[in-house]
């Protein structure tokens, strides 16, 4: 009834009426971690600006200090999709891994078949730390996975150990907690500290006991269930008090009476990537695909049961940027995965940026059709796109905590984008756009193997821009339903209806503030504004910002003569060429806007002496003058060239002209770095 109110009292402001800007009771101007509402002690946010690579102190690098061209000697790649060239690619990957300090595999230009050998779980496989594995671009270079017999097999697999050895291993010695750990926890008391130098990583962990899984409303189901985890780093120890202090606070509170302990598991990779490519699989032919066919072998379901694009399995401070889905052309159907794109497992701190999954083959039981599958902590997924999944994004396993999803679509989904699973603690879904799809923090009792039961306590929907009423029904765009406390902090866009409706296990209602728009909320975006507090100073864009990254997006004009490139100028490390030596020449995107309304268009570019002069229309309407991109010397800029209004969802078309050039300059090219919206 909450949430109804609320979404009648947005519907019913009157027209043109402005809202004045409103905060959260949860998040006053002045918070710190471990506030709490006064009054209600058991209502307060985490601190999310964790989330992502080096826990956003720094971005993922650019490498551009060893590089192995694969279409060079002595590989030799076959780039035109032939040839089958896993070997070849495998062999490239490995010389990387055995040099000091890594290296780059660097995937020019064009289409590379590959398919798992006979007996790997994976067509390539990144195995050491400090190797990135890139294309020239999502729109440039295609990974073709040909094999269709894809069961539990993955298209890239990084990770430390082809059989990798879990945070929540049974049989490693451990050292007992010898006080209670509360939640936000950063200090904890252990029998030990020998064990545990600075620098050394621990996992901080507990049992779900029989009165633990009773007091979380799940009776004695969860007790088969490895309790929850956490992955983290030592950066101060007392050896007088037998102290611990973590890198990252605690997600839940841990006891003595649960079996709280610490100990260690062997080293994770860091510092690997995958970067500026595509990849799509061939589809599968084979009958048989409903929902339950995935356990019946010689069905086409069987062959394509989780099926990965990309795990990242036992990482710490990687990356997935620029990484697309896309449909090969041997595929019939309109299809560009056989199951799954892509899976963090039991990681941390992995950023993935600027990337787009779509349209699995197969969408049914037992974990396949998930575009983004969250197993992983104080992880950040951002202006990425998920369309046409099963569950577009998803949450699951006690061990998923700490995580970000910001400034993320959702558009399509065969089934909601959710909290999947046991108790996925004190994840943020930040100004995430909604389109045609509704996401959900509810209580799945009874589904499941193990009956998947409340699937998250503490986390929190903030900003939840609802673009389009998802087409299988429901009349919410957000569902909320956690145990214990969770949030909904505002909502925004043409769909803004919250259910917060309880069940036996969730009550009370979870803390729904979205009486007034969200377009007025302070700050528009919780992650932004805490990385700000944390860190003393502005590590990411500003959340009303729908950012399109140039080497990304598929021009859409007949006799296109863009290239795409990697720089270390570059934002993310992608750029594209207009190449031309005429007036006339342009380039045309297809952009699609996640909101209606009023947006500031400014573009980045990358100017020199030998840069030409060129106009922006979007769809067939002037935005700005005429933009001269001569500089004397290398520079990176970015202008606001004039405002766009958008009254609708359709797909928008950005074209560049070429018009002139600068008396003093030596051609004509244009270089498009990204295009950003800002919402007014």
């Amino acid at each position: 009834m909450q949430g109804l109110l609320g979404w009648m009292l947005v519907a019913g402001m009157p027209a043109g009426a402005q809202a004045a800007p409103w905060r959260s009771v949860l998040y006053p101007e002045a918070w710190q971690p471990g506030y709490t509402r006064p009054g209600n002690a058991a209502q307060f946010l985490h601190d999310f600006s964790y989330a992502g690579y080096r826990q956003r102190q720094a971005e993922p690098p650019v490498r551009m200090d060893w590089v192995l061209d694969v279409t060079q000697a002595p590989y030799f790649a076959d780039n035109t999709g032939a040839s089958d060239v896993t070997a070849v690619l495998q062999q490239a990957i490995n010389d990387a891994g055995a040099v000091a300090g890594g290296g780059v595999v660097y995937l020019p230009r064009g289409t590379y078949q590959v398919a798992p050998p006979s007996g790997k779980p994976y067509a390539l496989y990144i195995g050491k730390s400090n190797v990135v594995l890139r294309g020239q671009g999502a729109t440039a270079t295609f990974l073709y996975n040909a094999a269709t017999d894809m069961r539990l097999k993955k298209v890239i697999l990084v990770g430390p150990r082809e059989s990798s050895v879990s945070w929540t291993s049974a049989s490693t010695a451990s050292v007992a907690l010898t006080q209670d750990a509360a939640h936000l926890a950063t200090r904890i008391q252990v029998a030990s500290v020998a064990s545990y130098p600075v620098g050394s990583w621990l996992v901080v962990r507990a049992d779900l006991t029989a009165t633990r899984s009773a007091e979380l409303n799940m009776g004695t189901t969860w007790t088969s269930l490895p309790g929850p985890s956490f992955y983290r780093r030592v950066v101060a120890v007392d050896a007088a008090t037998r102290t611990l202090t973590l890198d990252i606070p605690l997600r839940q509170g841990l006891l003595m009476r649960d079996g709280a302990r610490v100990y260690g598991v062997p080293a994770h990779l860091t510092e690997v990537g995958v970067e500026h490519l595509s990849i799509g699989m061939r589809e599968n032919p084979t009958p048989g695909t409903g929902e339950e066919d995935y356990n019946v072998p010689g069905t086409g379901a069987y062959a394509m049961h989780d099926a990965v694009a990309v795990r990242m399995s036992h990482v710490v401070d990687g990356w997935i940027r620029g990484v697309n889905s896309y449909r090969p052309p041997s595929n019939t159907r309109d299809v560009h995965l056989l199951s799954n794109g892509i899976d963090l497992d039991f990681s941390r701190n992995i950023t993935v940026d600027a990337s787009q999954m779509e349209k699995p083959q197969y969408m049914g039981g037992g974990g396949n059709g998930y575009l983004y599958s969250i197993r992983s902590s104080d992880s950040l997924i951002k202006d990425s796109v998920a369309y046409g999944g099963r569950h577009n994004f998803d949450f699951r396993s006690m061990h998923t905590t700490g995580n970000v999803l910001f400034n993320n679509r959702a558009s399509n989904g065969d089934k909601v984008s959710d909290f999947h699973m046991h108790l996925s603690a004190a994840n943020l879904v930040d100004n995430t756009t909604l389109y045609q799809e509704r996401f959900e923090a509810a209580d799945r009792t009874p589904y499941g193997t193990t009956s998947h039961g409340v699937t998250t306590t503490q986390s929190v929907f903030w900003n939840t821009n609802g673009a389009k009423v998802p087409a299988y029904g429901g009349s919410s765009i957000v569902r909320s339903q956690q145990y214990g406390q969770g949030y909904v902090i505002g909502m925004r866009g043409s769909v803004t209806t919250v259910d917060v409706s309880v069940t036996t296990k969730t009550a009370p209602a979870d803390l729904a503030e979205v009486a007034t728009s969200g377009n007025e909320l302070v700050p528009q975006s919780l992650y932004v504004d805490q990385t700000q507090k944390r860190l003393g100073r502005a590590v990411e864009h500003d959340a009303r910002a729908l950012v399109y990254q140039a080497e990304n997006l598929k021009p859409t004009s007949a006799g296109d003569q863009s290239s795409t490139n990697v720089e270390t100028g570059a934002e993310l490390g992608g750029i594209r060429y207009h190449n031309t030596n005429a007036v006339g020449a342009k380039v045309t995107y297809t952009l699609m806007p996640r909101t209606v309304g009023t947006f500031a268009v400014r573009v980045l570019t990358k100017r020199n002496s030998g840069r030409g002069q060129y106009q922006l229309d979007v769809g067939g309407v002037a935005v700005g003058g005429t933009r001269d991109e001569y500089s004397s010397g290398t520079a990176y800029a970015e202008v606001e060239l004039g405002t766009v209004t958008f009254t609708d969802l359709e797909p928008k078309l950005f074209t560049f002209t070429v018009v002139g050039k600068n008396a003093a300059s030596t051609g004509y090219n244009v270089a498009l770095d990204a295009i950003r919206l800002v919402r007014r």
